[in-house]
């Protein structure tokens, strides 16, 4: 099995945060569930990238080419993206463009998981969400609800349904858990 995870290239203000991330690397690696991510080595991605390394997990980055990371990262002059040569089971895919980075990571995963992130979690986030409303895919997601960080995406998914903009059957379609523990379970 292969799951797409979208989260972070920041940390956040809670070691809870980054501690997840690595957390649900290590159990989707303990068991034999491939990781596809954005490719990055900062933030929450570098932790769950690290937590799968640990374990000596397979691993799979997807990251546009030319591209430095945030703008800070890129002032400094830092390389964002995992480039992990040392170590076997990481590959690396560059894409073109952001928008094929999304497709790939939808075509290549049995699964889609969402850590808390921010705009570009969401972006990815919703790109998927269409993709099962759409019928691109029929493929489950999770959203791993670290102490209640997405309580605002679902009450907002909930009132697109009761408005009419999207039917109940899609908010059935997203599997909210708490812990990384009970997500790994649920997936498995």
């Amino acid at each position: 099995m292969k799951v797409t995870v979208y989260l972070g290239s920041r940390s956040g203000n809670d070691g809870k945060y980054r501690d997840n991330a690595r957390e649900v690397g290590r159990l989707l690696a303990r068991r034999g569930i491939e990781v596809i991510y954005g490719g990055a080595g900062v933030g929450t991605m570098g932790a769950l990238a690290e937590g799968v390394r640990e374990e000596g997990g397979r691993l799979t980055g997807v990251f546009p080419k030319g591209f430095l990371g945030r703008k800070d990262h890129a002032m400094k002059g830092m390389d964002v993206r995992n480039l992990w040569t040392d170590y076997p089971n990481y590959e690396l895919i560059e894409t073109e463009t952001f928008d094929e980075r999304i497709r790939t990571m939808e075509r290549l995963a049995d699964a889609c998981i969402v850590l808390p992130g921010s705009h570009g979690t969401m972006h990815e986030f919703f790109s998927f969400f269409e993709g099962l409303e759409v019928g691109r895919f029929d493929k489950p997601v999770f959203i791993l609800n670290t102490d209640g960080y997405y309580n605002p995406l679902i009450a907002f998914i909930r009132n697109m349904v009761s408005a009419g903009f999207t039917g109940a059957d899609d908010l059935e379609k997203i599997n909210v858990v708490s812990t990384p523990a009970e997500l790994v379970e649920q997936l498995a």
